[in-house]
């Protein structure tokens, strides 16, 4: 779920400007660091008046269908309940995004949104829902997406539409391995450790990092900020993945001329617990521009590459995709593609024993996908390696220029149990000391946690530099049943674009993240969601030229700025105009590009139409899923912050080994890239830990 929030408290009148700083406060001292889970017992999230409004708003976005029920009050309960679980900062954000829907209508009907018939308020948001003004569509999203959420993620209505509502949960087995694991929320008394290597992070490059100084006989100490969670935890819930395996429940957004998701995974296995399996090969051409433009070595190229990449396919199994658990989506844009006489097929994957739950970007429930808490963790467990879970790194420790260890906090909720709730124990801390750090929090945190620590300053590239893979989707509607949560959601490809820049990957949508992805509101969206059943989703992302920067944000979260620029827009227009042409010539009935100004594409008419339509940024139903490139590698200090074997340039012994050292934009999905690398920096470490 995204909230793209641009809102101006000052312009709120001060009666409501006083409820918002009330509840802002008693968010507060709810507790900035672990607030409380929304049900029983949490303080409510919104005022009788807000809770007024959140009702007006969902009554008239999601009037009742045909079997679907309307949403209402009780949509706004849940509401007020799930405000209590997500970060305190972005609670105030909604709640000053409900207000402004509220007050809008007051200059031209007199009375605020809540107060008007049923009727004139579908007409208010069905006027902000076709504005070719972007910050009032982010505005009625902002609001809409939690409500939307809240109301379809219920059993009663995925059974309305014929889909699974949650899988049984599996038993947990318990290897020996797991013995080498501390969880930091046991932890009562602050802890001091001493260790080769500290490695802050175990997703795609911390965990490979990890395993081979493991291999190589090192002592080595994993640190992750988010938990183990095992089988058990994967039910296929998006609202429990969301909430325990996203960074910040899945509602970071990149602010420019466009709000985009920038999605992120806090977990061991960071990213690779939430993504769908993708796994390519970085294109030589993007290791030549590394060459040509930034000087680097010619080990990093794919023939210098080689070996490292070898060794992370035998690692995760990498294999083309079962055609068997495709689904419907696969054989329809095989069709469509065949048509067009476009170059496509089933794409590499690393989930050997893949059965198509679906819900690959939630977790996998049957542990086929080789995410890193699956394959890399272990292995470095089962090599020596210690993990310690919920440990959050606050700083790195820089002694005369070097780094010598971290300071953590651990542990969640810091909330005591006395009468009021209110007061607080001091989390246990962890002092580690090591001969070298090895930072890989991903290209959203580890800038931050450098920053805080005086690390990679001196070239004032440090947060610079982001680049994200834009992504973007089509719908279509088909006479034959689609069954969309049926199989594996990303297994096809078309790669016909890919020297371009565009690649199309697939996407498919559970009922209840479709629910977020339409943007329409009124009779039409129920209408549509009725049809999920035999609707279909496809999408693709672009090698963005377009960068941003990540800055420290409220409560230690990113503040992540991103600006694209024509050339993507272009090209995501390309994207999105050819799989309307492959959903048409597959035979779809109707083709929902989701354009500003575009809803629907039915015939060689109205794809001339969008062609012919100047495209903005702010058009365009973005979102993002690899943020690269915010602590770059290259040769010249004032220009990287990294050298080519991902030392820090201005601090011996740390060492980055995430998706923040990558470069540039791949043009494909990163993980293999990331591992790949941080195999080859983590030899280069051990050889001078052993010379």
């Amino acid at each position: 779920m995204a909230l793209g929030l641009d809102l101006d408290f000052r312009r709120l009148p001060a009666l409501e400007r006083r409820e918002l700083r009330t509840g802002a406060a008693n968010q507060h001292e709810r507790g900035a660091e672990g607030a409380p889970e929304g049900g029983a017992g949490a303080e409510p999230g919104l005022s009788e008046r807000e809770r007024r409004i959140a009702a007006a708003l969902a009554e008239a976005a999601m009037p009742p269908g045909r079997f679907l029920e309307g949403a209402g009050a009780a949509t706004a309960s849940r509401l007020a309940g799930w405000l209590g679980s997500i970060p305190p900062h972005l609670g105030q954000g909604l709640r000053a995004a409900l207000w402004a829907m509220e007050l809008a209508p007051v200059p031209t009907r007199l009375r605020p949104l809540s107060a008007l018939p049923l009727v004139e308020r579908m007409e208010v948001l069905r006027g902000f829902e076709l504005s070719r003004a972007r910050p009032l569509r982010a505005l009625l999203r902002a609001v809409l997406t939690p409500l939307r959420f809240l109301h379809y993620d219920r059993p009663e209505m995925f059974q309305h539409v014929g889909c699974r509502y949650e899988l049984p949960t599996v038993r947990n087995e318990e290897p020996r391995w797991l013995a080498q694991v501390t969880n930091g929320r046991e932890v009562e008394e602050d802890l001091e450790i001493e260790c080769e290597v500290v490695v802050v992070g175990t997703g795609a490059g911390g965990a490979a990092a990890a395993y081979e100084l493991a291999s190589r006989g090192h002592a080595v100490l994993l640190l992750e900020e988010g938990d183990y969670h095992r089988r058990a935890s994967f039910t296929g819930r998006p609202a429990h993945a969301y909430r325990d395996m996203y960074r910040d429940h899945g509602l970071d957004m990149a602010l420019g001329n466009v709000g985009i998701p920038v999605f992120a995974g806090r977990a061991v296995g960071g990213s690779t617990v939430i993504n769908s399996g993708t796994c390519y090969r970085a294109p030589e051409s993007t290791f030549a521009s590394w060459r040509d433009g930034m000087g680097l070595p010619a080990e990093l190229s794919s023939a210098g590459l080689l070996p490292y990449y070898e060794r992370v396919e035998r690692m995760l199994q990498v294999a083309p995709a079962d055609p068997l658990h495709l689904g419907s989506i696969g054989p329809i844009v095989r069709r469509g593609a065949e048509r067009l006489g476009l170059r496509h097929g089933p794409l590499q994957r690393n989930a050997p024993d893949c059965d198509g739950q679906g819900i690959c970007c939630f977790g996998c429930p049957t542990g086929a996908k080789r995410s890193t808490d699956v394959s890399y963790v272990p292995e470095a467990l089962k090599r020596g390696a210690q993990l310690i879970t919920a440990a959050r790194v606050r700083t790195i420790d820089i002694v005369a220029g070097r780094a010598r260890g971290v300071t953590a906090v651990l542990g969640g909720d810091t909330r005591a149990g006395n009468a009021g709730g209110r007061a607080r124990r001091r989390r246990p801390r962890l002092t580690v000391r090591a001969e070298a750090v090895v930072v890989a929090g991903g290209a959203l945190m580890t800038p931050l946690l450098l920053r805080r620590s005086g690390a990679c300053l001196s070239s004032g590239m440090l947060g610079k530099n982001l680049s994200i893979h834009p992504a973007s989707k089509v719908m279509a509607l088909f006479d034959e049943r689609i069954d969309q949560w049926k199989g594996i959601p990303q297994g096809y490809q078309i790669d016909h674009l890919a020297d371009e820049g565009v690649m199309f990957e697939g996407g498919s949508l559970p009922f209840d993240v479709a629910a977020l992805a339409i943007p329409w509101t009124g009779h039409r969206y129920t209408e549509l969601m009725e049809q999920y059943p035999y609707l279909a989703t496809f999408g693709f992302m672009i090698k963005d030229t377009s960068r941003g920067e990540v800055r420290p944000g409220i409560g230690g979260t990113p503040l992540v700025l991103y600006t694209m620029n024509q050339e993507d827009v272009a090209k995501m227009q390309r994207g999105i105009e050819l799989l309307c042409e492959v959903f048409l010539a597959a035979g779809a009935r109707r083709v929902l590009p989701l354009v500003a100004g575009c809803d629907e594409v039915n015939g060689p008419g109205d794809l001339e139409r969008l062609r012919a339509q100047p495209i903005k940024a702010g058009d365009l139903d973005i979102a993002a899923f690899h943020p690269l490139g915010t602590c770059r590698i290259g040769v010249d200090p004032r220009s990287s912050c990294l050298g080519p074997d991902h030392q820090a340039h201005d601090v011996a012994g740390l060492y980055v080994c995430d998706g923040s050292a990558i470069p540039s934009s791949l043009g494909v999905n990163p993980q293999m890239t990331i591992m790949a690398m941080s195999l080859r920096a983590a030899e280069l470490l051990s050889e001078r830990l052993s010379g």
